[in-house]
């Protein structure tokens, strides 16, 4: 099989603006692991990648079409299709990419390891996607949907106590979240939302106190199978500070383990159309699991899964199965052994340094030096015997790359 690859923050899709250095590392580091479980199948890989990251020659085993921009990239995209059996697009919901792109494919009559499109769109929306989940009993924060503009006097109407969250009704991770404590912070959390997206919406949303995780999950539109449940590190800030995702562990351990499968489970069942890989969002509350978000993509923690040590079996290969042939493992067994992953800060890397990067087995994307910054950002991930130790090693595996940059 011959299976074009699209990775979006890899693939020329920030080439016209900037991209974070923290989103490049997690794209790299879904795109170089996925890459790889196709071709331990025996696929044929193409890869879409941005000219300023294919003179660095990453380590992905593919063949590459370099672009110089995401027009570049869709051209590359449609005419890739005359050639390839499937394809997968790794993307975020943000300004409707994801679900363009995967629609364009269809039209092409090419078969996606993602979800439909239409089933994309239907949870892209945020607000659309708590008001069917409340609809259909699952539980959900209290939401409105505000003006960006007129916000600060929409407030009254929602009715919201301190603190609450502010975040783009199309947003992916914490991108442009804020968590409000006071009046004083309510305009800046609305303006910045208004600067770093297009929506004249946003939504608000109350503040949950639990454990963050999320469930990954396997579907073939039909069916879903709860696979992991996984730890979240998330910084969440105010408006003046920047909110982000940081990292993982799996699978962890939690008394509401079986509850939150459940609750992921029902989220995904309200919902047509979803396949392949899709990850539910959730906080752990002292009154049980709530979803937050429901991602119909690969997210970060198909890195964990990815860990042979951990799974045992190829998981992208489960990711195609259940998005092509509509199968799904008999069950879930993992090995016992326990996988962290982390974004790290680091210096601006030197160009001839990156081959040594390259060859470091925790390093999963280097901190690829293509950004006007003297920062960069690597993935590190790592396994261990249980969580305590994976976290342990996690620890020295960063400090080991600090002092090797």
């Amino acid at each position: 099989m011959k299976v074009l690859v699209y990775e979006h923050a890899c693939g020329g899709g920030f080439a016209e603006g900037a991209v974070s250095a923290g989103f490049l590392a997690e794209g790299f580091g879904m795109l170089r692991l996925c890459v790889a479980g196709l071709k331990a199948m025996g696929c044929d890989v193409v890869v879409v990648v941005d000219e300023g990251l294919s003179r660095f020659c990453p380590p992905i085993e593919g063949d590459f079409v370099s672009v110089f921009n995401f027009r570049d990239a869709q051209q590359a995209i449609l005419k890739s299709c005359v050639d390839v059996d499937a394809a997968y697009v790794i993307a975020p919901e943000t300004g409707g990419v994801l679900h363009a792109l995967v629609e364009l494919l269809e039209q092409m009559g090419v078969p996606t390891f993602n979800s439909h499109s239409k089933a994309i769109a239907g949870v892209s929306d945020k607000f659309n996607l708590y008001e069917t989940l409340k609809v259909n009993g699952v539980k959900t924060p209290k939401t409105c949907k505000v003006n960006v503009v007129e916000g600060v006097r929409e407030l009254d109407v929602c009715g919201f106590g301190f603190p609450f969250v502010v975040k783009p009704v199309d947003g992916v991770g914490c991108g442009g979240l804020s968590v409000v404590e006071g009046l004083s912070q309510v305009g800046g959390a609305f303006g910045k939302i208004e600067s770093e997206f297009v929506s004249e919406m946003c939504i608000v949303q109350e503040f949950l106190k639990g454990d963050a995780v999320s469930v990954s999950l396997l579907c073939t539109g039909a069916k879903v199978l709860p696979v992991s449940l996984n730890k979240q590190n998330v910084v969440l800030a105010s408006p003046k500070g920047v909110s982000c995702y940081v990292g993982g562990a799996l699978p962890f351990g939690h008394e509401l383990m079986h509850e939150a499968f459940k609750t992921a489970e029902a989220a995904v069942n309200c919902f047509s159309g979803l396949k392949g890989y899709v990850g539910v969002d959730l906080v752990l509350t002292d009154a049980g699991p709530v979803v937050l978000d429901v991602n119909p993509r690969l997210t970060t923690s198909f890195v964990g899964l990815s860990s042979s040590g951990v799974v045992g079996f190829n998981f992208m290969e489960a990711i195609v199965n259940a998005a092509l042939k509509n199968c799904l493992p008999s069950e879930m067994v993992f090995s016992g052994r326990y996988c962290c992953f982390s974004k790290v800060e680091t210096p601006k890397v030197d160009l001839d340094f990156l081959d040594i990067l390259y060859g470091v087995k925790e390093v999963v994307s280097p901190p690829f030096p293509i950004l006007d910054s003297n920062s960069g950002c690597a993935l590190v991930s790592v396994e261990g015997s249980s969580l305590n130790e994976a976290e342990h090693l996690l620890g020295d595996a960063k400090e080991r790359l600090l002092n090797l940059l």
